[in-house]
């Protein structure tokens, strides 16, 4: 029997959620075969000298909306020029569409585009006439399923009859409830009294979405899953003040995750004033206090995953502020931008760090230890990564359709250098070498999870 390897990393710092080792990695048939140190490099068939630099284990973006200017090809494309390796897609289902439909759709362009691995959320803008096919979902590898609090002029509104009987559901079938979690009604109020009339203007927006807002949606939303004794994640949390719920809950052992994302990491709200629509975002990009809450957070595990909200969305910067779209272009810099912000201002470790961009996404989605470590038997997803290359974000060196990014003239130190998914070369000398195609549909089983204050 050959016990030859096919690749084989030498001399780098790997980094797992456990610690950082000073090892070799092997790869044999796409896995992980040996982690050890001081492996004969005539062993592999190739050796990637990783000296002074770190391995991680491929970044994974739980948080991805391939439906507006950037397509799954795309997403996986930009994401992969960025270090990660495995992405969530969100399968929206709009008023009047089959939400079976739509994954089944999106399903299919993954598998026959996608250059990373991949899975899928369910996404319900009409809970009524869509809950019912959330068991047909199920059968597709499929067990989160995302309900938005906000958004009642749109029409996207999940009211609290509906929620409740989602999670109903899907704590009987053993699935989790993703909620955006902000007071819809109180919303559109305020956008009513703040953004319209001749003096409407950016500098209102984050009057119409204050932390208070989306604190009770968060309170309201963990009270609802205790009810029905369903997993809750809420996504790109922001507010300082809702973080106290999501801890008390955690303390009592409910199984309550939260995400939050590098906009609201490493940016503040004047960003909204200086940028106007290009950073309409929901929810808003806050304050000072609050983003050192959301690093908090994330040291202290009340925090369990960062990923992106990646949205870029065509804006009409001279049009009505309040009619243009929400979202922005974040695939690309999710790990410069955390390591930057977090490593190398001491905010976090290096191991919270792969912690929360590859550890705790895998464990929260079911897919650890196959993904989200760097381990024997683990898939072969690695980057490794130059702590030591200073890079400057600008919308001419990024690969998002949106042609410009929130963080233009912002330099960072710490870039990856090359990455793999199954051993095969992703991210290679600069270059995005992955096929479309080439990346696999990942089933999820959340109520797999062990995780809970990591």
């Amino acid at each position: 029997m050959d016990q030859t390897f096919d690749l084989l990393f030498v001399d780098g710092n790997v980094v797992t959620g456990a610690g950082v080792r000073r090892v070799d990695v092997a790869v044999r048939g796409g896995v992980i075969a040996a982690v050890e140190a001081d492996i004969p490099r005539e062993q592999a068939h190739e050796v990637i000298d990783a000296s002074s630099k770190y391995l991680f284990p491929g970044i994974i973006d739980v948080h991805v909306h391939p439906v507006y200017l950037d397509s799954v090809e795309d997403c996986s494309r930009i994401a992969a020029y960025g270090g990660t390796t495995t992405l969530f897609h969100f399968a929206y289902a709009r008023p009047g569409d089959s939400l079976l439909q739509k994954v089944q759709e999106m399903r299919e362009d993954g598998l026959a585009n996608s250059r990373l691995d991949f899975g899928l959320h369910g996404g319900l803008f009409d809970a009524p006439k869509q809950i019912p096919e959330i068991p047909s979902v199920i059968e597709l590898g499929i067990k989160t399923f995302k309900f938005f609090m906000p958004y009642i002029k749109q029409g996207w509104y999940t009211d609290d009859y509906h929620l409740l009987k989602a999670m109903d559901m899907l704590s009987e079938l053993k699935c989790m409830a993703m909620v955006h979690c902000e007071n819809g009604g109180g919303i559109d109020f305020l956008e009513d009294k703040y953004l319209t009339g001749p003096d409407a203007s950016a500098k209102f927006f984050n009057a119409t979405r204050p932390a208070a807002l989306e604190e009770e949606a968060v309170f309201r939303a963990i009270r609802m899953a205790e009810v029905a004794n369903c997993p809750l994640y809420i996504v790109h949390m922001t507010a300082a003040r809702a973080l106290r719920h999501i801890r008390q809950a955690q303390q009592q052992g409910r199984p309550i995750y939260a995400e939050t994302c590098p906009q609201y990491l490493t940016l503040t709200q004047e960003i909204v004033e200086r940028l106007g629509a290009l950073a309409k975002i929901g929810p808003p990009i806050r304050s000072a206090d609050d983003r050192q809450a959301l690093w908090d957070a994330l040291a202290d595990g009340t925090i369990q995953v960062v990923s992106t909200d990646h949205a870029p969305k065509k804006k009409d910067l001279a049009g009505d502020f309040l009619d243009q779209p929400f979202g922005s272009p974040q695939i690309e810099t999710l790990l410069p931008l955390v390591y930057d912000g977090g490593v190398n201002r001491r905010r976090i470790s290096v191991v919270r760090l792969v912690q929360v961009l590859c550890e705790n996404p895998a464990r929260v989605f079911g897919l650890y230890p196959k993904k989200g470590t760097i381990a024997v038997g683990s898939d072969a997803d690695l980057v490794v990564f130059d702590p030591t290359r200073p890079f400057t974000i600008r919308a001419e060196n990024q690969h998002s359709n949106a042609k410009y990014t929130l963080y233009e003239g912002q330099a960072v130190l710490g870039w990856p250098e090359m990455s793999f998914q199954r051993g095969r070369r992703v991210l290679w000398e600069g270059e995005v070498v992955a096929l479309p195609g080439e990346g696999t549909f990942l089933p999820t089983n959340p109520a797999q999870t062990d995780l809970l204050m990591a």
